[in-house]
């Protein structure tokens, strides 16, 4: 019986969803037929999802869910939006840079693509559109830039990628960082070539700034500018610092994240009601929930695969294949980036880590390495083609047509791969950070 329920699982895992059953009630209702084939006590079903939702690390996702949340309601992407646009604002792609810049700055804060793309996108597309640049592709430019956000720590991917692996959340999140600007400084040397060519230039510095019509740009505007956006600045300075330097754990420090948000949105940049607190939590609540419930039914998955033995059934598959680090790492990758254009990153994850670090394990591979790795490739998945998470809210935000929107976006997708293959096979490329 053993091998045909093993069958009958995968089957039904996969039908459902092909026919568009939500990923957490495939990974639940696979695993709960399974248990009833294999006849297990069925009380282990509310022990395996109950155990895969009880983990400490986890308490950071409904904290940075929220801080996020906050910011994007409170006026520091405005801000930040200011800062950059003085710096590179008026040269040729300049208003490509201030987005991708913008997009990495806020994926500091917030670790979320979707926050990032919704809220620079709102804010940014209408400069571009000012400055002639093409509708299609300050889209593409949005929703590449959006990607930083789980790439650049805070990040729920490492969250969940540390939870599973027992690796280090702060380790990871270190080696986020020169992930994520390596791949900013990929999308900007892009975004110039294509400016470029088409001629597009940037926007008089004094666009994004609240002067009236025709007034020349003064010292004392550039420095209120800069003052103003030091307190949205402040934020992944403190995120990141209280983290990296121990003072606090990445839990604590998310909380941190959240009081300080609230306090910049109401009392500085008072762009943030009271009134608006309730819809805010709401909409948290629910997001966190959604992911909450994917992580409870993913670990019953997993321990579904690995009762039966399916990562040992795969390993020695794969090493029949190949015993090479270089081939198994290439291989590892490309599965991930093929689960990404059908499926978002959370649910990735944790369906592959228990099948991949067996392989990991074996072939020499440091967890830590591949999780920096795994979440880049995984969050590449949000804007690839058909089910991109952030190609949809792009599209949505700056209301163009999935076609035209691929068309900008495939040479972006093809750069970030190329750079992804990059810290696979150059390690100190990210572990020179820990």
């Amino acid at each position: 019986t053993g091998l045909s329920s093993v069958v009958i699982f995968f089957i039904l895992a996969v039908v459902l969803l092909v026919i568009g059953v939500p990923v957490a009630t495939t990974l639940g209702l696979s695993s709960v037929i399974f248990i009833l084939l294999e006849g297990i006590p069925t009380s282990t079903v509310i022990q395996r999802m109950f155990a895969g939702v009880d983990v400490v690390a986890l308490m950071c996702i409904p904290f940075f869910i929220l801080a996020g949340d906050l910011m994007a309601k409170g006026g520091i992407a405005k801000r930040l939006v200011r800062v950059a646009n003085l710096v590179v604002g008026n040269i040729t792609g300049g208003l490509a840079y201030v987005t991708i810049i913008v997009c990495a700055l806020f994926a500091a804060m917030t670790g979320s693509a979707m926050a990032c793309c919704v809220t620079v996108g709102a804010i940014m597309i209408p400069f571009m559109d000012e400055a002639g640049y093409d509708r299609s592709f300050s889209a593409a430019i949005v929703a590449a830039g959006s990607v930083l956000g789980p790439i650049i720590p805070p990040s729920t991917a490492m969250i969940i990628y540390a939870a599973n692996t027992n690796t280090s959340i702060s380790s990871l999140y270190l080696m986020g960082v020169p992930a994520g600007l390596l791949m900013a400084v990929g999308l900007c040397v892009m975004s110039f070539f294509y400016c470029k060519k088409r001629g597009y230039k940037g926007l008089s510095k004094t666009a994004c700034l609240d002067l009236k019509a025709g007034e020349p740009l003064s010292a004392k505007s550039v420095i209120m500018t800069i003052l103003g956006a030091i307190p949205a600045l402040g934020s992944p300075v403190i995120i990141l610092g209280a983290i990296f330097t121990g003072i606090c754990t990445p839990t604590e420090a998310s909380v941190i994240a959240v009081i300080y948000s609230f306090i910049i949105g109401i009392f500085v940049y008072r762009e943030l009601k009271i009134s608006d607190i309730t819809k805010v939590l709401l909409g948290s609540a629910k997001s966190t929930a959604k992911v909450m419930y994917i992580v409870a039914a993913a670990g019953l998955f997993a321990w579904v695969i690995s009762y039966a033995r399916v990562p040992q059934i795969i390993l020695d598959l794969l090493l029949s294949i190949s015993d090479s680090r270089v081939i198994l790492y290439f291989i590892m990758i490309l599965v991930l980036l093929v689960m990404g254009c059908l499926m978002d990153a959370t649910p990735i994850m944790l369906i592959t880590i228990p099948i991949f670090m067996p392989i990991c394990d074996a072939v020499g591979i440091s967890r830590l390495h591949f999780g920096i790795c795994m979440c880049v490739a995984v969050c590449i998945g949000f804007v690839t083609p058909p089910f991109g998470t952030c190609l949809f809210t792009a599209m949505d935000v700056a209301k163009v047509s999935m076609t035209n929107l691929v068309k900008r976006l495939v040479p972006f997708i093809i750069l970030m791969i190329a750079i992804l293959f990059l810290l696979v096979y150059v390690e100190p490329l990210t572990m020179f950070v820990i």
